[in-house]
């Protein structure tokens, strides 16, 4: 009965530094334009190199050229700057990774 008890109690102290972290954490990791990247093809349902290809719409650079800038950012994390052009003129809401969006997509869960 005492391991038990004590199992449960660690179960609910995980989960409730779980939240106070994920809350108090989250608007800390900020990434940057190459985290951006990543959040907004994540949120999009598409790959980074789609969305090279939907960044050229407006620009209307040749196959080519997006296939080297896409290497060049494989290799060594360079965003050219009609990406971080696309990238910016995302709305900012489209960027949140954390659990809550996820899984609450509707709003913030009844606990927080």
């Amino acid at each position: 009965m005492g391991s038990m008890l004590i199992f449960i109690c660690l179960a609910v102290l995980y989960g409730g530094l779980k939240i106070v972290l994920e809350r108090r954490l989250a608007a800390l990791d900020v990434l940057g334009t190459d985290g951006d990247l990543k959040d907004l093809a994540f949120a999009n349902g598409c790959s980074v190199y789609d969305l090279f290809e939907r960044a050229n719409q407006d620009w209307h650079f040749s196959q080519n050229k997006i296939e080297n800038d896409f290497k060049n950012y494989l290799n060594g994390g360079d965003i050219p700057g009609y990406v971080r052009l696309y990238i910016k003129s995302q709305p900012k809401n489209t960027f949140d990774r954390t659990y809550n969006k996820l899984i609450f997509s509707g709003g913030r869960p009844p606990y927080l």
